[in-house]
Parts: structure tokens; C-alpha cells; sequence
């Protein structure tokens, strides 16, 4: 009797979890955003998406900074060098 039983519920575990495999996973909203590459700024050493990124040429070099704050505090280190 108790041998049945655990092959009842073994049989529903495996059921169980063969239906939780093949659930629809959560859909990227934007999958382009979601497959953008991250970058540091220099000034802060934060890492933000290449996409939202300030980008300011300095000295010949393209940076990316995370805010215009962020890019004018840069500039002005650069520029005292």
C-alpha cells in the first residue's frame, strides 16, 4: 500500500515538473536592450548600457559617462593635467 503511494506521488513529481519545463519563459520587453553592451565611466566607475551612455570626445578620446555631471567633472580633471 505505502509502495503505491510513492509511486503515485513520484509519478506527479515528474509530471509536475516536466509541465514547469515547458512553461512559456517571461518575454525581454526590448531584446535589443537587452543585449547591449555595458561601459565604464571613467569619472565614476560606474558601469551603464552603451545605449544610455553621455558620449563626449576629450582630448582625441571618445568616452562614455553616465551622467553630463559625470562628463564635465572628467573634462575638468583632464583639462588641469
Amino acid at each position: 500500500m505505502r509502495i503505491d503511494i510513492f509511486i503515485i506521488l513520484l509519478i506527479g513529481a515528474v509530471l509536475l515538473y516536466r509541465w514547469y519545463q515547458k512553461a512559456p519563459k517571461p518575454k525581454v520587453e526590448d531584446a535589443e536592450h537587452a543585449s547591449t553592451e555595458m561601459v565604464l565611466d571613467p569619472n565614476c566607475s560606474t558601469y551603464i548600457p552603451e545605449t544610455e551612455a553621455i558620449k563626449a570626445t576629450i582630448a582625441g578620446i571618445d568616452y562614455c559617462f553616465c551622467s553630463e555631471k559625470c562628463a564635465e567633472i572628467y573634462r575638468k580633471k583632464k583639462s588641469a593635467v
